[in-house]
């Protein structure tokens, strides 16, 4: 296939249409990947377990199927990798612990039985912090991944093996799980869209019960979102937790007239973080582009953010401990010792602290659609974080506060659609810089449809790293 773009690097949209056109095949498509894989995972260790054999054969199958002229789902021969937390049928899924180091699900989880429904192939699992908890350590089951566009950087978020893996051209897309950021983070420092739904939009269903994280998509485009979200997003009655409203078609209603929609600048809030110099200039150029695509900028008094971020992690870390207390009790060696120290942090925990911080949840949740109905913004505008690396966010005295966490955090405890899209580079850290949209509950598909128009007149989304 002769194009600019190495195959590994077209985005998803961009795959499906060479798959589509018969200008490629599933084949080659996931050699290109797997290619990739043998050459950059010993260095930076996005991926845990590569399903290389079995996504062979899936590939191969889809070729066949396409060859007969059959009708095929609109992922048909993509490959995708999933975050090491969730479940995946015959593939070992280790949650980067001892513990689970054998484990071979039975059973998918509902998001990736959606894919796999759609067509996806899943390519491998994706590094991740222990437990999607504590800090990445060299002694986890699995080291810590590196950042492909600076090997000398650590990746950032819990689904840091996820970001890796896509921006080095690994895989098509990933998925990963969003409980404070962890998507957002790592699509922010690694130039992808990495986008946290709202609440129940996909059903954690055949996961652990957590109110508060999203199986999220991690894409190189807008457009490649809205497909995976096509793919993902789904009622599951079994799912206590899954929305049962109907969903929005993404990708077929992508394009929008955003003219004269009005965006919220919380600047109070955002200058009340520790922004990097570079992170405030690239915010300022975004505030900038998006006037100039047509948006009407409203600055807005944003409060409750430090008590929205702050409860989360009360849930979070109460809700995590509840799972693993017994676990603690019988296996305390087999788990690594920061994930020890952040287990034990929820048993400290009162059920006054976990119910005032629910409180909190709700009345921030009320709020923002106050704020929203009353100021008739369609987003609010904010970096997705304030610290360009993964080891300056992780600094103990910030980190213990989560505030690398700051803009992220808040749409988690109250569940708000947030997405992270490109939008700068750092000239210090050679690191892209993400900024953040958040929007209204059940409205993800308007924040699809600005981020794209945002997109279709940057060129931040078609940069990729060299390695």
């Amino acid at each position: 296939m002769t194009t600019e773009t190495p195959l590994h690097y077209l985005s998803l949209t961009e795959q499906v249409k060479a798959l589509e056109s018969g200008a490629v095949t599933a084949v080659e498509l996931l050699e290109a990947c797997l290619s990739r894989v043998d050459a950059l995972n010993g260095q930076l260790n996005s991926l845990v377990t590569v399903n290389a054999a079995d996504a062979l054969v899936q590939a191969k199958a889809v070729d066949q199927a396409r060859s007969r002229g059959d009708d095929l789902p609109p992922l048909a021969g993509i490959p995708i990798a999933a975050k090491d937390s969730i479940p995946t049928a015959g593939i070992r899924t280790t949650d980067n612990s001892r513990l689970l180091e054998h484990w071979i699900p039975e059973h998918d989880a509902a998001a990736v039985q959606s894919l796999k429904d759609n067509g996806a192939i899943i390519i491998g699992k994706a590094n991740l912090n222990e437990f999607s908890w504590s800090l990445p350590s060299e002694a986890d089951l699995f080291p810590p991944p590196w950042n492909p566009w600076n090997p000398g950087y650590m990746s950032v978020g819990s689904s840091s093996g996820s970001g890796g893996a896509t921006s080095a051209g690994m895989c098509s897309a990933a998925i990963g799980t969003d409980a404070g950021g962890s998507v957002r983070l790592p699509g922010g420092a690694h130039g992808l869209v990495g986008m946290k739904p709202t609440h129940g939009i996909v059903s954690r269903n055949g996961m652990d019960h957590n109110s508060h994280s999203e199986i999220s998509p991690l894409t190189r485009t807008v457009a490649d979102t809205a497909l995976m979200l096509d793919a993902m997003a789904s009622y599951v009655p079994e799912d206590d937790m899954s929305w049962p409203g109907q969903r929005d078609h993404y990708f077929e209603n992508l394009q929008a007239d955003i003219s004269g929609w009005r965006i919220g600048v919380p600047r109070t809030f955002v200058e009340s973080a520790p922004n990097e110099p570079e992170v405030t200039h690239a915010y300022e150029q975004f505030l900038t582009d998006l006037k100039s695509i047509g948006c009407e900028l409203v600055d807005i008094n944003l409060r409750g953010m430090a008590e929205a971020r702050m409860a989360n992690f009360i849930v979070l870390n109460g809700e995590t401990y509840q799972r693993h207390a017994s676990s603690l009790k019988e296996n305390w060696t087999s788990y690594g010792p920061i994930a020890r120290v952040y287990l034990l942090q929820g048993a400290f925990l009162s059920a006054e602290d976990m119910l005032n911080a629910a409180t909190v949840g709700r009345s921030v949740r009320t709020y923002l659609s106050t704020l929203f109905r009353d100021s008739n913004i369609r987003a609010i505008a904010t970096p997705t974080s304030p610290f360009m690396t993964a080891e300056r966010s992780r600094r103990p005295g910030e980190h213990s506060r989560g505030i690398n966490a700051c803009f992220t955090a808040p749409s988690n405890i109250t569940g708000n659609p947030s997405v992270s899209i490109p939008a700068g580079m750092s000239e210090s850290t050679g690191l892209p810089i993400g900024m953040m949209l958040t929007g209204e509950q059940h409205d993800d598909l308007t924040l699809l449809q600005l981020a794209n128009q945002y997109e279709i007149e940057t060129e931040w989304h078609s940069m990729h790293p060299s390695i």
